[in-house]
């Protein structure tokens, strides 16, 4: 018995590509979606045709590109022409064309904003078809490598270091030209140049440090930061910030951002988050890397509910857990606090004072706990109360009475991270500066919920929904509208949006 034996590779077939993509194959809803889009009131270039000369590319052929490209993995603009002549389904969606590398690469770098726009465009229609829960949000940032290697950032300490090194260099080739009075001195020569031009460059690159007031200058990417990448380790990159909504896990808003912690970026993403969903009093979630008490302001001051992990206290390290900072127990009422041996620590302190005092050394004097409360050489134990302590008292009830939610923080947001770096090949920005790299973030995240979206509706019950949405626009079918009432004939998603309690 032989083996099954394919066709001949010298017969004509006969075929057209509708019948070689599957019907429920997610160009169909790219192109779709696409075609209801106003590209020209998005900003896209060219979404015009002009009416001499010779023709240009539909920008809406080549955005549908960048999308399937961008939820398969395929990025480069040199592999989306690839993809563009090898992939039926990229042959379907534009319509057998196949753009130069150039061209794709031009779309994307003139179109920056645009491209930004199309990532809310596509959130407009999931909001409308009543797809957000809108109640609660997971707020996360994670690292991006930027297309700058670590050998060309450069902190201060490092070009005051290569500077004195080529200096070192520039002394020894000219030793060496003056030994070689004259003869056979052309290498040493084109060293000696060489040491000098380096010279100046990181004599630049010092003065535009001075100029900047930042700490460090990327050669390649100047918008890029050197960042601890979680793995002990360090990488040029951008923290790109996500904000998920949690009944159905799709993106939300994001950001991108030069700052290498997350401290600072709570109040920002939760208003991101509200102006997106255009939805006031949301909750949010975040890791400890949020926990800052004039973030946390913020978010009071904007009705949003910021259920935060609490960081660890200054200086508990030497204590033993029983006896650390958070274990103090603070009673507004009385003005003190009460240690986890049961001792009230007061103050002198008037409440306008900035850093406030308590303590109880009579009853530390006495206390059978003191060795493991006070490590070291200090005779009682000091409680300091901030300013924003109140703050921070509030944020860390809301964390103890909303534990079992705060749970559901990382099922949330951190697998969205872990589908664009591993499924979706986003582990690195391809462009360089902060615009550019805004814009691959757009098209990582509008992939991203493209995927998502049509796991959760299905793709009979999200392309009945964008028929809807499309019917519901002006005659133009060119305006963006938000009616989430014509929704409710859709076929109903695979699984409930409300699992929240």
């Amino acid at each position: 018995m032989g083996y099954i034996e394919g066709t001949d590779r010298g017969q004509v077939r006969m075929g057209c590509l509708e019948e070689q993509v599957a019907r429920d194959h997610v160009v169909r809803l790219i192109d779709r979606f696409v075609d209801i889009l106003d590209l020209g009131g998005l900003g896209f270039a060219k979404a015009v045709p002009r009416a001499v000369g010779r023709p240009a590319y539909d920008p809406a052929c080549l955005l549908k590109l960048y999308l399937f490209g961008y939820v398969s993995g395929t990025r480069s603009s040199r592999a989306l022409e690839r993809l563009s002549r090898e992939s039926l389904p990229a042959m379907w969606l534009t319509r057998g064309l196949s753009p130069d590398f150039k061209t794709i690469a031009d779309f994307r770098k003139d179109n920056l904003k645009a491209v930004e726009g199309a990532f809310f465009e596509y959130n407009s229609f999931l909001e409308s078809a009543g797809m957000f829960g809108k109640s609660v949000a997971a707020i996360d940032g994670t690292k991006i490598k930027a297309s700058n290697s670590k050998k060309r950032n450069f902190s201060r300490k490092k070009l005051v270091a290569r500077i004195e090194y080529s200096k070192k260099r520039a002394l020894d080739y000219l030793a060496a030209l003056d030994e070689a009075d004259g003869s056979g001195g052309d290498a040493a020569e084109e060293g000696l140049a060489r040491a000098l031009a380096s010279i100046d460059k990181y004599e630049g690159y010092l003065a535009t440090l001075d100029a900047s007031g930042c700490g460090e200058v990327s050669e390649t990417d100047p918008d890029a930061r050197a960042m601890s990448n979680g793995n002990n380790g360090v990488d040029v990159a951008y923290n790109v910030q996500a904000s998920v909504d949690a009944a159905s896990h799709l993106v939300a808003a994001f950001d991108v951002s030069q700052n290498p912690t997350d401290h600072g970026q709570l109040a920002g993403m939760a208003a991101l988050t509200q102006e997106a969903l255009h939805k006031e009093g949301m909750t949010v979630l975040a890791d400890k890397g949020y926990y800052n008490a004039e973030q946390l302001a913020a978010c009071e001051e904007a009705g949003v509910e910021a259920v935060v992990a609490r960081q660890a206290a200054p200086g508990g390290k030497g204590r033993e857990r029983p006896f650390r900072l958070e274990r103090f127990a603070y009673d507004p009422a009385a003005d003190a606090y009460t240690c986890p041996a049961g001792a009230i620590l007061a103050t002198g302190n008037a409440k306008s004072t900035k850093q406030r005092v308590f303590s109880n050394p009579k009853a530390c004097a006495g206390c059978p706990d003191k060795g493991r409360c006070l490590p070291g050489k200090a005779r009682y134990r000091k409680v300091v109360r901030g300013p924003n302590a109140d703050v921070l008292d509030r944020a860390d009830k809301r964390f103890s009475d909303n534990a079992v939610l705060y749970r559901l923080r990382q099922q949330v947001v951190e697998h969205v991270f872990g589908t664009v770096k591993r499924t979706m090949a986003g582990g690195f920005f391809l462009l360089r500066t902060m615009g550019k790299v805004r814009c691959e973030a757009a098209l990582l995240f509008t992939g991203y919920n493209i995927k998502r979206s049509l796991g959760v509706a299905g793709f009979d019950g999200l392309m009945a929904r964008l028929e809807l949405y499309a019917a519901t626009l002006p005659s133009t079918g060119r305006t963006r509208a938000l009616l989430p009432n014509f929704y409710s004939r859709c076929p109903a998603p695979r699984w409930p949006l409300s699992c929240l309690p």
